[in-house]
């Protein structure tokens, strides 16, 4: 009974960093990133990861193994919710790893135990916890060899060594920023144990051993083909304020704080300096273990960042453990000197001075789980299935982007490509593979946006918009998507459908069957001049249905335009070409049901309408189904 009662806490604090970590574990698309390592990680066999992928990215061997080992485990690359549950489960470990770390470093369950419940809650360990990539189980096993090392430092025993040499191991060969955690525990161990030599010789050939290991790896794989040295880093440079006005709140709460982030890091950095304080004045050796794990990792990573791009907070997350164990400890060490003025229990007091930041620490998690405003990727997932869905063989596909997830979520047989290829490709050269294109595809489509900031953003829409007809235009949740066809008709017509007075005569249509995302029902109409006219003239679609009760008729859309939307004029057009007009029917109101569509000609100055053959002003030209799930294909 005494062991239920002293480990189900614990468990109960597994069971709720489990749930967090699950919770819309694949309601996100992947993102670019992550698409990245599930493609070139985790779908490619490792020699070909190494020898292809490795040599241009700056992540060490040992993830391209794990991946795709993952990969077979979980048998294919289909289930994003099975992809990400590695990075689920292994950042899991974090929680009864910090219950004994902080245990171990206090001497007192109970601080373990509530360092292991803010563990299990903290958003920017669920944030990493929810993406295939290295981040997440990193951090698991990362606070696990801190864990060991405390234990080592403090007891030595062989089996000490062996299971610390083994967590090291697999933790540094994970990523290059690893080794400022195992720089700061030689800091403290030196500090710990410096009146026993052997001891320290020992630890730093162990960890030299472990080092040298990920060098040469590095050596072989990034420093031999030069990428090493032509590596930029892709985020930002050094920047002394990022450390307390971004790295602490983010390592401290996580990256979708949906508060002001100046205010915020300001006072969060003033309360984990209070806290180290605090914590300096309670405890020397504790504080000594903190502040080497917490800055150490982030003094080394600006140190590097002086030179490349890297200062970022995901790349010291293993920090994140010892600002948790410095707010613990400081407000328990504070609860204690106020137990002589305020009357509570310095555990609850100690309790009560932390609920600001599991107010904080929940509102960050709602914010992850359901803020659009920290949607962690475009919708990459809609975009695919409107694709495929509607792609054919015969279309080209560009995305703007370069992004990766495109990738994963687009299957359909027609060709894709990125362009521009990157940020500096000269608009020249882009022209000039447009026009090679050009006449191949049926259609080509163009999605998404280029990369902010690229000098040549903008060059393939205005090509396409200056050569191309646009038939398409729509997005999905913020990702345009566009569809270009050549002017000229190359389709071929065997009769006239009907005929307009002696001004055009109606070839045939296109109608996409579901709203588009945007909500619009898309129709193609193929028009043939037959003479000019005296008037310029509009063509109009109606749809019609049951009565619409907000205007009393049948009529519940439409879509007006001069042909091409004015590009040409039926004062002026030539007689006996065909081409094709494009029309938006807004369909957000069309309640379930069947609707027809007509279409027509008249002259907007009179209203007049042009009469068929047997006297309507109208032609029937097809009808749509509108149901509940109509849109879902789209």
């Amino acid at each position: 009974m005494s062991s239920l009662r002293l480990y189900l806490p614990l468990l109960l604090a597994i069971l709720l960093g489990f749930f967090l970590r699950l919770h819309k574990l694949e309601s996100a698309p992947l993102r670019g990133d992550e698409a990245f390592s599930v493609l070139y990680w985790a779908d490619l066999p490792v020699s070909e990861s190494l020898t292809q992928i490795a040599q241009g990215e700056p992540h060490t061997p040992l993830v391209y193994l794990v991946a795709r080992v993952w990969r077979h485990i979980v048998g294919g690359i289909d289930s994003v919710f099975s992809l990400r549950m590695l990075s689920a489960l292994g950042n899991l470990l974090g929680v009864s790893a910090m219950y004994a770390l902080g245990g171990r470093l206090t001497g007192m369950s109970s601080l373990g135990l509530v360092a292991a419940w803010m563990f299990a809650l903290h958003p920017f360990e669920i944030w990493h916890s929810q993406e295939f990539r290295n981040y997440g189980y990193w951090a698991g096993m990362s606070v696990t060899t801190l864990w060991l090392g405390l234990r080592l430092i403090e007891r030595g025993g062989r089996l000490d060594w062996v299971l610390y040499a083994i967590a090291a191991c697999f933790t540094t060969l994970t990523i290059y920023t690893e080794p400022f955690s195992l720089i700061a525990l030689a800091c403290f161990a030196i500090i710990e144990r410096r009146g026993d030599p052997r001891f320290l010789r020992r630890l730093l050939l162990l960890q030299a051993s472990i080092g040298l290991l990920l060098v040469i790896g590095f050596a072989l794989i990034q420093v031999l083909p030069g990428f090493a040295t032509s590596y930029p880093g892709l985020v930002q440079a050094f920047s002394p304020a990022d450390y307390l006005m971004r790295f602490v709140p983010v390592l401290v709460l996580g990256t979708t704080i949906p508060f002001d982030m100046s205010a915020v890091g300001l006072a969060t950095s003033l309360a984990v300096a209070f806290a180290g304080f605090i914590l300096f004045r309670s405890c020397r050796r504790q504080f000594r273990f903190v502040a080497l794990a917490a800055l150490m990792p982030l003094l080394l990573l600006g140190l590097v960042s002086s030179h490349y791009n890297l200062f970022h907070p995901r790349y010291v997350l293993s920090a994140a453990p010892a600002f948790i164990l410095a707010l613990v400890l400081g407000c328990f060490g504070l609860a204690a000197r106020l137990k002589r003025f305020i009357p509570l229990r310095p555990g609850a007091l100690g309790l009560l001075l932390l609920a600001p930041w599991l107010v904080l620490a929940l509102a960050t998690l709602q914010a992850h789980y359901n803020d659009p405003a920290f949607r962690r990727a475009p919708a990459w997932d809609e975009l695919g299935r409107f694709l495929n869905a509607r792609v054919e063989d015969r279309d080209l596909v560009i995305q703007l982007s370069v992004d990766p997830a495109f990738g994963y979520y687009y299957q359909a047989a027609a060709p894709e490509m990125a362009l521009p290829v990157h940020s500096a490709q000269p608009v020249d050269e882009i022209e000039a593979e447009l026009e090679r294109l050009r006449g191949s595809y049926d259609s080509v489509y163009v999605v998404a946006r280029e990369q902010a900031g690229w000098a040549n953003a903008g060059a393939v829409e205005a090509w396409m918009k200056d050569q191309l007809q646009a038939v398409l235009l729509t997005d999905t949740s913020g990702l345009p998507v566009r569809q270009y066809m050549d002017w000229t008709i190359r389709q071929q017509f065997d009769r006239e459908l009907a005929s307009f007075g002696d001004a055009v005569a109606l070839l045939g249509h296109e109608l996409t069957p579901y709203p588009l995302p945007t909500g619009e029902l898309l129709l193609w109409i193929y028009w043939k001049p037959l003479a000019r006219t005296e008037h310029s003239l509009k063509s109009f679609v109606h749809v019609y249905g049951d009565v619409n009760p907000a205007t009393g008729s049948a009529l519940w859309s439409q879509d007006d335009q001069y042909p091409q939307e004015g590009r040409l004029d039926t004062k002026r057009w030539n007689a006996g070409r065909v081409y094709r007009d494009v029309y938006y029917l807004p369909a957000g109101d069309l309640t379930d049901g069947e609707y027809q569509i007509s279409v027509g000609w008249y002259d907007p100055a009179s209203g007049a309408r042009l009469a068929l053959a047997g006297g309507s002003d109208a032609y029937a030209l097809d009808s749509v189904q509108i149901a509940a799930a109509s849109g879902a294909e789209g």
